[in-house]
């Protein structure tokens, strides 16, 4: 289809600086590197005190769609929700953040390592706990995904074995967040899809965010992997890591709910899941329960990325300039993080 950049909702100013090598706004770093794309399109998102821009670079998969309404596959910004449901399940004091995995599975479970059941709820949150990013036979790459339900899960989880009790120093795991999520939903008693869309999506007004496993609620982009169709990803009990599908218009709400906490109906919830949890290495990063903080305390950012086997994506939050930029991709070629590094 022909390569469009449309657009809407822009209160503002045009497009200016183009001969800068630093883009002024996140639609012009987004145009610049879709000719890189040799499918696909970049629907960027960008809110600032001038207004609030969506656009779209590359080729639309539906002319008559707005940018801001296409639905991507979100992949790891689902973390920040699922660090959400845990801080509202704080504040609601189904659990505290120092609430073990062994005490939510109960007496009946047995592990091969009694460390792992010591393992707290803000430790998975923060990738503190001690797990692996994957589990070590876990294999097929994205599609397997599919085949990993949550009997498999915990039949891992009686396995593992650490080195020592945590907090260990901050490293990514997917299989810390699925487990999380999982076990937030045997809290309340649903599944973890219906946990975060009814204490997360809906309150905040994110009606078109919705777990992988239902339909799309919207045109959704289809996946491609370079030049090659690629596959949306079927996520079962690691559906809590990564399996949420949105659009630039939901996630800019959400990205504005993070900044004014108190203007949502989430407010004590957010205050906590923004509020830096553990160190995430040596030179002052921090993480709270989900977003990547970064920067001097008069300047922080909050962040996340996110990356399925069709998809990209990135959320930014600067809360001292009143900024918050999504960045959705329905192609692998590169990063959200690259459209917002090309700003800089």
């Amino acid at each position: 289809m022909a390569k469009v950049l449309r657009f809407c909702l822009f209160l503002g100013g045009m497009l200016m600086g183009t001969q800068l090598q630093a883009a002024k706004t996140l639609a012009e770093a987004a145009a610049r590197l879709a000719d890189k794309l040799p499918a696909g399109c970049i629907v960027t998102g960008e809110q600032t005190p001038v207004g609030t821009r969506f656009a779209l670079a590359g080729q639309s998969p539906d002319l008559k769609q707005a940018p801001e309404g296409l639905v991507f596959e979100i992949a790891s910004l689902t973390k920040l929700f699922t660090g959400l449901l845990l801080a509202q399940a704080t504040i609601e004091k189904k659990v505290t953040l120092e609430t073990t995995v062994g005490e939510l599975l109960g007496k009946d479970f047995t592990f091969a390592d009694p460390r792992v059941g010591r393992i707290t709820l803000q430790q998975l949150a923060t990738h503190t706990s001690g797990l692996p990013r994957m589990p070590a036979h876990f294999d097929g790459g994205f599609q397997g995904y599919a085949t990993w339900d949550d009997a498999k899960l915990y039949a891992w989880l009686a396995k593992v074995e650490l080195p020592k009790d945590g907090p260990y120093t901050c490293s990514y795991s997917n299989v810390g967040v699925g487990l999380l999520g999982q076990l937030l939903a045997r809290l309340y008693h649903q599944s973890w899809s219906d946990c975060v869309v009814e204490k997360i999506c809906r309150p905040l007004g994110l009606n078109h965010t919705l777990p992988s496993h239902l339909p799309a609620a919207g045109v959704l982009a289809p996946p491609y992997a370079g030049a090659q169709p690629s596959i949306v990803t079927t996520f079962k009990s690691f559906a809590p890591a990564g399996s949420l599908r949105s659009t630039a218009a939901d996630l800019l709400i959400f990205g504005q709910a993070l900044l004014h906490p108190e203007q949502t109906p989430l407010t004590a919830a957010i205050k906590l899941a923004t509020q830096p949890h553990a160190e995430t290495n040596t030179t002052g990063g921090k993480i709270g329960l989900g977003p990547f903080i970064q920067g001097p305390p008069g300047g922080i950012q909050y962040f996340h990325n996110g990356a399925t086997a069709g998809y990209r994506s990135a959320l930014q939050i600067t809360p001292a300039t009143e900024t918050v930029r999504v960045v959705l991709i329905n192609n692998t070629t590169f990063e959200g993080g690259t459209v917002l590094q090309a700003m800089r």
